[in-house]
């Protein structure tokens, strides 16, 4: 066989290879899933909406197909994404709300979830989250030194972190505890009578979406008459023993200052909410708010 021969095999035999090589490559080159960067988002009424920039991990989104909703009516829409080659479906539920110009939503027109682990202390009560109607906890105490209640776990949970305040000097007064969903009716229409709709969405839950009816939030101050519930609690040393030590007895700060568009509530410096002392730990080692960790949790 000539040389010539030889190196025109040898030349066919590595294309070959290299042909090869490269099919085997397009092969393993597969598209990413279709998802979606949040399952759950709040638009102002009349806004723009961008359907495709809520997609993540998918380059090529030309053969997205999505049904649109109308901005302009305030309520809960679901929109379903499909890829036009597949049966692969996301679904995002978008709320149509009256905004306020600081950022806050009224819960007014929201259609909210209700959660299926009232009892658990680490459920998710906020304006798109809500108690089943009609339930009560059927273990509520007496916190220590007052009338107020909460859960028999969380109110052990705040005798330990009263006492323990109270051996560094520090006064540490409960305010309100567990309401029902009429006393909780009653504080909402309240403060919009007062003070309008818009500083009852900023301050105050609707009924049937407020920690207090679980049974695992108080509010504390330093004082018991007066303007007991400000940010002045923020500076007092129980607020400043709240941020720093609370999470060891189980409890967090609901409403931080810096997260009030993640929590869309106003800075409460005095709202403590009892999640247990593993997930408090974790909450105050990351500074996520109860929002942030669950979306993570569910997104993995």
């Amino acid at each position: 066989m000539s040389f010539k021969n030889i190196s025109r095999k040898i030349c066919i035999y590595l294309l070959g290879i290299i042909l090869l090589s490269g099919c085997s490559s397009m092969q393993k080159i597969e598209k990413e899933p279709l998802k979606l960067k949040h399952q759950r988002i709040q638009l102002a009424q009349n806004s723009q909406i961008d359907y495709l920039s809520y997609i993540s991990g998918n380059d090529d989104q030309e053969d997205i197909q999505y049904n649109s909703i109308d901005s302009s009516q305030l309520g809960t829409y679901q929109v379903v994404y499909k890829k036009a080659d597949s049966n692969e479906k996301q679904t995002l539920t978008i709320d149509i709300v009256k905004m306020y110009e600081n950022g806050i939503y009224s819960p007014k027109s929201i259609q909210a979830t209700t959660i299926k682990n009232p009892e658990d202390v680490t459920s998710l009560v906020n304006k798109t989250h809500q108690i089943p109607k009609g339930w009560i906890p059927d273990d509520l105490v007496n916190v220590i030194d007052s009338h107020q209640q909460l859960r028999k776990e969380a109110a052990q949970a705040y005798k330990e972190f009263y006492l323990s305040a109270q051996d560094k000097g520090i006064k540490c007064y409960a305010i309100s505890g567990y309401r029902t969903n009429e006393t909780q009716s009653l504080y909402w229409k309240r403060q919009v009578q007062i003070y309008g709709e818009e500083y009852a969405s900023q301050y105050s839950a609707y009924p049937g979406r407020s920690e207090h009816q679980l049974g695992l939030a108080i509010d504390v101050s330093n004082q018991l008459t007066g303007d007991r519930l400000s940010e002045k609690v923020a500076q007092a040393p129980i607020g400043k023993f709240i941020v720093s030590d609370g999470y060891k007895y189980g409890f967090i700060l609901r409403y931080p200052q810096d997260k009030v568009s993640i929590t869309n509530y106003g800075y409460e410096p005095w709202h403590m909410r009892y999640v247990g002392k593993e997930l408090a730990k974790k909450l105050h080692d990351t500074g996520l708010t109860l929002e942030e960790y669950m979306e993570k949790e569910q997104s993995q």
